[in-house]
């Protein structure tokens, strides 16, 4: 709008803006909060790689240098799902899955698997709970042949939760099904069922029959101390066949990774 004066000067007016109708204005608030939200997760999600490559980085020397393991051994860390950022605030992270293959036990090859309850991120101080399954197959079961049976084995099956060997002794095949346990530290076999020239029989059928002589060295197993090759810390409380697999538990709790270095004994002592 122009308006002219009495001098001639000529007045242009300009209209003030008109204000955003109050139904448009939760538009702008909704954009505000979705670049903040966008900002809040972006940051979680990059402190939670950070804290990830921390933690796993820090159990993994503390495992490898615990169980006196070769720097260049593979060793899985599974932290589990979610943000660890708020676990980590709290100085220890709920529960960790390690998992080493190709770990050496004696004679014998087999998988580590750990699975460790409220780890703190200081690696001197205890976790909670700790527990080892020591997995071997049948190759190497079969390293501990002598530990299964005191005559000469043709064969070694481990299913349906037991370990079944085979042996030809006099030309008559002999098959002992064994049944893991554990006692002070060291897994025991026990025979519970025998067959010889294809005819089924108990143990004490065969013990008190005239086929005693011949089968007494198939059922002379021996218990086969684990708790040397494991942390003193952790007990040996179970052994059983898991498909093809024979599967060694061992527990701790309030145990620390530094303190693992020691290895167990079997009481009394066997070999």
């Amino acid at each position: 709008m122009t308006v002219s004066s009495d001098s001639g000067i000529q007045w242009t007016s300009i209209d003030a803006p008109k204000t955003i109708p109050p139904r448009f204005r939760w538009i702008g608030w909704l954009v505000i909060l979705a670049v903040v939200g966008a900002l809040v997760t972006f940051a979680l999600i990059e402190g939670d790689k950070i804290v990830r490559d921390v933690a796993g980085s820090v159990v993994r020397s503390g495992v490898v240098a615990a169980l006196d393991l070769p720097e260049s051994q593979k060793v899985d860390v599974d932290l589990g799902g979610g943000l660890l950022v708020f676990q980590a605030i709290t100085g220890k992270l709920d529960s960790v899955d390690v998992t080493i293959p190709d770990v050496t036990f004696g004679e014998a090859v087999g998988t580590l698997d750990l699975t460790v309850t409220d780890v703190p991120l200081d690696p001197g101080k205890p976790v909670g709970t700790l527990t080892a399954d020591v997995r071997f197959d049948e190759a190497n079961m079969a390293k501990y042949a002598g530990y299964l049976s005191g005559a000469p084995l043709t064969s070694l099956v481990l299913a349906d939760q037991v370990a079944t060997v085979g042996a030809d002794l006099a030309g008559v095949p002999v098959t002992v099904s064994l049944a893991p346990s554990v006692a002070t530290g060291a897994v025991v076999f026990t025979p519970t069922a025998v067959t010889a020239g294809g005819v089924a029989a108990t143990v004490e059928e065969i013990i008190a029959g005239p086929l005693a002589p011949l089968a007494a060295p198939m059922l002379a197993s021996r218990p086969l101390c684990v708790a040397q090759y494991l942390p003193k810390a952790l007990t040996v409380t179970g052994a059983v066949v898991d498909g093809k697999n024979l599967v060694i538990t061992a527990t701790g709790a309030d145990v620390g990774l530094a303190a693992l270095g020691s290895k167990g004994t079997c009481e009394p002592p066997v070999v």
